[in-house]
């Protein structure tokens, strides 16, 4: 019997093997290029790569001095600023020096957001959203048997059962506060009884689980009125909000027999409307150290729009212009911008200021810039149109930014092929968690890059 030959591939498939192979190195050797940061210390504004996230440190300072400010009003109010803002430790870190002794740790809206901050060296850490899958449940004990303070809300029995049960084994203690649906029929209990029973069942659950999980008060937060442009209807709709947190208070108390030593709530645009409310003792805004073109259409009692200063911003690239159509094509597309609360906007000011381009002749910023004789590449600054420029969507890696054509005898100056420009986020949130890291500059210099260490859909 001879034995069976041996199968030899021949020589095609030897060449499509070392082909495969070769284009496997290259993929490898691409994707590190990819995972690069997008900048390096000292680098200028203008050479960081696009599309990218970026962060002007001095503003972010100013905007945490800002709140330290006004919640100097409110001494017995604390500040637990929303790090699903920004997702990065490091941020959240500068936060919490900025904002002072009443910053007692921060808000994190995903299991993962809080590891990111744990690991990240914050130590103070509340889940402001339900944890229902146990494997989640399991990672967030871990962090409070790792040593961190750790606290969640519940709106029903079957997680806050196991969340005991799995803290017990653990051998850790783990605060948690009733959500109240506040009007936003999100989560949250829907009544006042409701919140009693639920926190009566929290506490019976504390002696029969050695203190592994421990009533602490009520959460009563819509984010909705965050947006609302009225300050009196602001003010108006708020009240019933602190309404419904007093009544869960009142009944948590008359039914339940227990205090609530906390009611946190409000956000970035009605923050000064619960401090001041007599009810509420922690405000957790967190848009308010970026800002976005969202909350500055936000109306304020002076008359002014706008709370907070612009800190945030999408660099971007032109990749191609129209004169035709009077349109400039950028590289941040739907993979690079949030959407859903309005497109971003391409303002004069923040880009003359960063030397990226120069105003057209007879604009309010022509007169005050000292950056139109000399550009980013040591040439003559491109001139540029912004009054009436529209961002819209390109597609997954396309912006347009269309000028009006009313009067086609005085075409607007775009910006020319390779310009990079300033783009303030619609929204900041879901807009941080479309990068990988967040280069961080002053007066024009980058300073850091960080990574966005919290981002993803929140697993």
């Amino acid at each position: 019997m001879q034995p069976a030959s041996r199968h030899v591939p021949p020589a095609a498939a030897l060449r499509a093997a070392a082909a495969f192979s070769s284009s496997a190195l290259h993929s490898q050797a691409l994707a590190a290029a990819a995972a690069a940061a997008p900048a390096r210390l000292g680098d200028p504004l203008h050479s960081v790569e696009t599309p990218s996230l970026t962060v002007d440190l001095d503003v972010f300072e100013r905007n945490c001095l800002k709140l330290r400010s006004v919640m100097e009003g409110y001494p017995s109010v604390s500040i637990r600023p929303h790090a699903k803002a920004h997702k990065c430790p490091q941020l959240a870190q500068m936060q919490l020096r900025l904002l002072g002794p009443a910053a007692v740790g921060v808000c994190c809206q995903k299991v993962a957001e809080a590891e990111a901050m744990v690991s990240g060296g914050i130590q103070d850490v509340f889940i402001s959203n339900e944890v229902v899958a146990p494997s989640k449940i399991t990672r967030m004990v871990a962090l409070a048997a790792q040593g961190a303070h750790v606290s969640v809300v519940v709106d029903a029995l079957q997680p806050l059962e196991q969340l005991a049960a799995t803290a017990r084994q653990w051998g850790a203690s783990i605060d948690v506060l009733v959500e109240i649906n506040a009007g936003q029929d999100r989560c949250g209990v829907g009544t006042p009884e409701e919140a009693a029973r639920l926190a009566e069942h929290i506490s019976r659950l504390s002696s029969q689980q050695n203190g592994s999980v421990n009533f602490k008060g009520i959460q009563a937060y819509h984010g909705g009125l965050q947006h609302v442009r009225d300050p009196q209807q602001r003010a108006a709709a708020v009240q019933k909000v602190v309404d419904k947190a007093a009544a869960a208070v009142e009944a948590i108390s008359s039914k339940a027999g227990l205090k609530c030593q906390l009611v946190t709530g409000g956000g970035s645009g009605t923050y000064r409307l619960e401090a001041a409310s007599g009810v509420f003792n922690e405000v957790q805004p967190g848009s308010f150290a970026f800002g976005d073109a969202d909350y500055a259409r936000n109306l304020q009692l002076g008359g002014q729009l706008g709370e907070w200063q612009q800190s945030l911003w999408v660099l971007t690239q032109v990749m191609s212009v129209s004169a035709a159509r009077a349109c400039a094509v950028v590289d941040a597309g739907l993979k690079a911008v949030s959407l859903d609360s309005g497109p971003p906007v391409l303002l004069e000011t923040p880009n003359v200021a960063a030397g990226l381009v120069a105003p057209p002749p007879g604009s309010s910023s022509s007169s005050s810039s000292s950056s139109s004789s000399s550009d980013n590449a040591g040439g003559q600054l491109p001139a540029v149109s912004f009054e009436g420029v529209e961002f819209q969507n390109g597609g997954d890696e396309h912006g347009k930014l269309l000028w009006p054509q009313a009067i086609p005898q005085l075409p607007p100056q775009l910006p020319s092929l390779g310009t990079k420009l300033l783009l303030q986020p619609g929204h900041c949130d879901p807009t941080v968690n479309m990068y990988d890291s967040i280069v961080a500059v002053r007066e024009g210099t980058v300073v850091a890059v960080w990574p966005v260490a919290g981002r993803g859909p929140g697993l």
